[in-house]
């Protein structure tokens, strides 16, 4: 009976001795468990909250800049996803077939994410700002014709330069892409009617947007075509007519 008295009286001089010790222990498990369960279930839980779209309501905000898919924006201009599928899936019998291809993906997705934004309703400058510039199409950077466009301040004779090289190089990635891939004529016949109705999409719609309307800058109206000024100091001279 004594030591069992004894053993008691040691046990709680160690309870004694060791408890705080033992409280903060806990706790401190508590509160670990407690954070890892917090972060592991939000990474685990869907967010219902935070997002809000134009009106600011519910749901996602927009769409997808460029889309899924081969070549950007391919939603938008069917000719192009079929033209790109000929030639995605083929073997190239020579060096420069997948640097063709790679350009003629570029090219593609600059027309039909040129035509999306410009039948877009907001008017923004949203799926070209994606796209890169290359000197071997290019005239300048398309979003910055796509800007121009919706401030109606690009000249007929520039985007009539930008659709032609357009049209010029498609051609040539066209006739060069076939040949590395050995297509045959009815193939080739195919490829380059696609290519004339992407082509001719894109330009009646650009005309369309781009040329209609007053052109603004700064909220002022401006002329679309560049013009010289003449100095009020030259208005009032008159043409020489001496010996020299």
């Amino acid at each position: 009976m004594a030591e069992s008295t004894g053993e008691s009286g040691s046990v709680m001089k160690t309870i004694q001795s060791y408890g705080p010790t033992i409280a903060v222990a806990v706790v401190a498990i508590a509160v670990i468990v407690g954070v890892i369960m917090y972060f592991y279930g939000n990474k685990t839980m869907p967010k219902v909250s935070g997002f809000s779209d134009a009106s600011g309501s519910e749901g996602f905000f927009g769409g997808v800049a460029v889309g899924a898919g081969a070549p950007d924006c391919l939603r938008t201009s069917s000719e192009a996803a079929q033209l790109y599928s000929m030639f995605n899936e083929k073997l190239s019998t020579t060096a420069e077939g997948p640097e063709d291809l790679a350009e003629l993906r570029l090219l593609l997705s600059k027309i039909a994410c040129f035509k999306k934004d410009l039948i877009g309703t907001a008017n923004v400058v949203e799926a070209t700002r994606y796209q890169a510039y290359a000197t071997s199409m290019d005239i300048e950077p398309i979003a910055e014709t796509t800007s121009r466009c919706f401030a109606k301040t690009i000249p007929v004779r520039d985007l009539d330069i930008i659709l032609d090289k357009w049209s010029r190089r498609s051609q040539t990635l066209v006739l060069r892409l076939c040949t590395s891939m050995n297509m045959n004529e009815s193939q080739l016949s195919s490829a380059e009617a696609l290519l004339k109705a992407l082509l001719k999409d894109v330009g009646d719609v650009a005309r369309s947007v781009c040329l209609a309307g007053t052109p603004t800058i700064g909220g002022q109206p401006v002329g679309r075509e560049l013009s010289g000024v003449e100095p009020p100091s030259l208005q009032e001279l008159r043409p020489y007519k001496g010996y020299y």
